[in-house]
């Protein structure tokens, strides 16, 4: 009906549904015809947005057949679609469509790149179901690197999203991959216990060929349990669903599965029936047997289209000759005149092509060599920050105190300081070459520093360091010794400088995006502006400061200096001066 009034958009939209219809019954060649109709129709109806999604399924369809290169150019071609008419939730879709070509392809860290930036987008957008896919999606692919913590990680995320909006079918997946971890982690109980969660959601939508899958997870882990005769159930009730569904993936995992549990039983006979019907469906999953017949039916169109532009193109010779018999002449001087032109339009071009060339290797030698002066500058302001890791000064001021100690106070606390003193020191050697450490191992740095640095001080200097309790201190991690300099300035020219109680206070969190790491500094200390005057006339220069200045600011290459590091003077009601706050903004490395 469509059709006979040529409502191009709706034409593509049925034959759209027809081939995902085939897709569900794994017919994957009849997707691939019907889709490719729907592009034709979606092209005459010049709208772009219908235009995208069936490219969309082309490429989803492509990678189920394993042509990885045209499941890559028809997303690409929709996500430029996408991106021109600004559909956020197009590119988000694509994006994620990208994730699956990369897992299919077992290229597991490219699916992770394009469902982190899928998420950034469902995220700001409050895109709550494609939000908890996307979580899923990422959970899957830590899964697949064995990186079980993230793994484990995102699905609970996921969970979290689903419960709150009632997402149950999405809750549902998010049980299944803690459950898989559990069960890698050999922690049958707590894996069985959300398989079942799971599965019971999965048979409550009938959501068929999911709820096989649970089925035949706790078949698994009931081998894994010695409990033959349980697992022998769960994995014949997957087999009868997966077979009155028409699931073939489902239906040879069951087999494999029913195959085991009957060789463990000694029913070998059983288990080699049931291993032949594995075989059977590996070799036929793609198989459809409606292929001969649709593949006609697209013959039959192509051949109709190619009928009518034979006869469109019988009719221009007819005239062509007509025109030729009466004007001979003009044709003639029309075709000279055509190879002149062409012969100069093909010398023009050349040069031109040539000219072009020459200025694309300019360009390329010239962005080669912004990228080598960044690395160079990276590499330079990474010797700044480790020649500044063990200022001298400190050294001495630290071994100065043990000294003290060791000769008119406590030696029993002049030993642990030592031992302070050593084991920091080794750290800091240790770290020194690494570009990234974890938040703990910087906090357990700064803490054995901070220590040292008290006994500088009589008894009135308290230090206090705290990390947000939404933060994995483990898992996070940041260039090492970035924060140690501004904590030493705030005790050298802030809280050295002072009479009274001392207060010096760090702070972790992150932000609500989940893309930087906060740190904040703050003391009590005499101020900015006073500690200016005491540098001036000592003749300090703040060397270590003004390096990791440097280096956040290659971290942060998006952002101004003053964005990742903000200074303020802390003041009280009278405008006195009551300390200084660093606030540092670190972008979280991956």
């Amino acid at each position: 009906m469509a059709k006979r009034i040529q409502f191009y958009e709706e034409c593509a939209s049925n034959l759209q549904n027809i081939g995902t219809a085939f897709d569900y019954l794994g017919k994957i060649d009849s997707s691939l015809v019907y889709f490719k109709k729907a592009l034709v129709f979606a092209n005459l109806s010049k709208n772009k947005t219908n235009i995208a999604y069936v490219l969309t399924d082309l490429g989803y369809v492509y990678n189920s057949k394993g042509n990885i290169t045209l499941a890559i150019e028809n997303n690409l071609k929709a996500l430029n679609i996408f991106e021109e008419i600004k559909d956020l939730e197009g590119v988000e879709r694509t994006y994620f469509a990208l994730g699956r070509i990369f897992d299919t392809q077992k290229e597991f860290i490219k699916a992770i790149s394009y469902y982190q930036k899928g998420l950034k987008i469902a995220t700001e957008n409050n895109f709550e179901n494609r939000k908890c896919i996307l979580l899923n999606s990422l959970s899957y692919s830590y899964f697949q690197i064995k990186k079980d913590i993230q793994a484990e990680y995102y699905a609970k995320k996921g969970l979290l999203v689903a419960q709150k909006n009632n997402f149950e079918t999405a809750k549902a997946m998010s049980l299944k991959h803690i459950g898989d971890v559990k069960f890698r982690a050999n922690d049958f109980l707590e894996a069985e216990k959300y398989f079942l969660e799971s599965a019971g959601i999965f048979k409550k939508y009938n959501v068929d060929n999911n709820y096989a899958r649970l089925l035949i997870d706790l078949g698994s882990i009931n081998i894994k349990r010695d409990n033959n005769q349980k697992a022998l159930m769960y994995a014949n009730e997957a087999f009868e669903i997966a077979k009155k569904s028409n699931y073939p993936s489902e239906k040879k995992s069951a087999a494999e599965l029913l195959s085991i549990i009957y060789q463990l039983n000694k029913k070998f006979k059983e288990a080699y029936t049931f291993q032949s019907i594995a075989k059977s469906i590996g070799d036929s999953i793609f198989y459809d047997e409606n292929k001969n017949i649709v593949l006609k039916s697209e013959f039959k169109y192509e051949a109709q289209k190619q009928n009518a532009q034979i006869k469109l193109l019988s009719q221009q010779k007819k005239i062509a000759l007509l025109e030729n018999q009466r004007q001979k002449t003009i044709i003639f001087s029309i075709v000279i005149g055509s190879i002149f032109s062409g012969l100069l339009i093909f010398l023009m071009l050349k040069r031109y092509k040539s000219s072009k060339e020459n200025e694309l290797l300019k360009v390329t030698f010239q962005e080669k060599e912004k990228t080598l002066n960044a690395e160079k500058k990276a590499t330079e302001s990474e010797l700044k920050a480790l020649k500044s890791q063990m200022n001298p000064h400190f050294i001495f001021n630290a071994l100065n105190s043990i000294q003290e100690q060791f000769m008119f106070g406590d030696k029993l606390i002049a030993n642990e300081q030592m031992s302070n003193f050593t084991y920091l020191t080794r750290q800091i050697l240790s770290i020194s070459g690494k570009k990234k450490i974890s938040l703990a191992t910087e906090v357990e740095i700064l803490t054995k520093y901070l220590e040292l640095e008290k006994m500088r001080f009589e008894t009135d200097f308290n230090y206090y360091i705290s990390v947000d309790s939404s933060i994995d201190d483990q898992y996070v991690e940041l260039p090492p010794m970035l924060i140690q300099p501004f904590v030493e300035n705030s005790i050298k020219h802030g809280l050295l400088h002072k009479k009274g109680l001392k207060i010096l206070k760090i702070n972790f969190d992150i932000d609500t995006n989940e893309e930087y790491l906060l740190c904040t500094i703050e003391d009590n200390g005499i101020g900015r502006k006073k500690a200016e005057e005491i540098k001036t006339n000592n003749r300090h220069d703040s060397f270590s400061t003004q390096s990791i200045a440097q280096r956040l600011q290659l971290l942060n290459d998006t952002n101004s200096i003053e964005e990742v590091l903000i200074y303020e003077d802390l003041e009280d009601l009278n405008a006195k001066t009551t300390g200084t706050r660093v606030k540092l903004r670190i972008a979280l490395l991956s």
